[in-house]
């Protein structure tokens, strides 16, 4: 009687595995598919020269293309060029947390998108390119302090993207709350 019984939940163990192993699978993709679209960037909205985003209106300050000897006689290998893009956000609410998972990142006309180096990297860039002063924080770094309503942050990120893609790109930034909407500014590098 004892081996029947056992052998019956065996059996009801063996039974029970494939729509366990269904389920799970089927929550991990759901949650899949549910980061995915956290984060794309799916809303873009265009703009020439302001744009209100995340609490704060967005400007491009600067943009600054290195690696093809013409500015500062740095020439990158493999036809590749550094971009500097330097943005102002000007707070016009309180920010408080709503800048986490802040993301600039450049994208070109044919759809292909690049993320900015790494922290220490563009510091080190930033050091090398201008000595005498202090590195410009990025996104990230400056979602960890947004400015108050009325006052202002220097947003800089740095990006090495190919010659070719360089006449069409576009800077875009989002926030991990306002995902899937985000903005864009065309660059008019040549």
């Amino acid at each position: 009687m004892g081996f029947d019984r056992e052998r019956k939940w065996w059996w009801l163990s063996l039974a029970s595995l494939p729509p366990l192993v269904a389920t799970a699978i089927s929550i991990n993709v759901w949650r899949n598919i549910q980061d995915y679209r956290h984060r794309t960037e799916t809303n873009v909205a265009q703009g020439g020269i302001e744009l209100d985003y995340a609490g704060a209106t967005w400007r491009i300050e600067k943009v600054r293309m290195l690696g093809d000897g013409r500015d500062a006689q740095l020439r990158l290998p493999g036809r590749m060029r550094l971009v500097v893009v330097r943005m102002v956000a000007t707070a016009t609410r309180d920010i408080g947390d709503g800048w986490g998972q802040c993301e600039v990142s450049l994208t070109d006309g044919s759809g292909r998108r690049w993320l900015p180096l790494d922290v220490n990297l563009s510091n080190d860039i930033s050091r090398d390119l201008e000595p005498g002063k202090d590195p410009v924080s990025g996104c990230g770094i400056t979602s960890l302090a947004p400015p108050q309503m009325n006052h202002a942050a220097l947003i800089e990120e740095k990006f090495v993207v190919p010659a070719d893609a360089v006449p069409s790109l576009n800077a875009r930034m989002s926030v991990g709350r306002l995902r899937p909407d985000a903005i864009g500014f065309p660059l008019g590098l040549n």
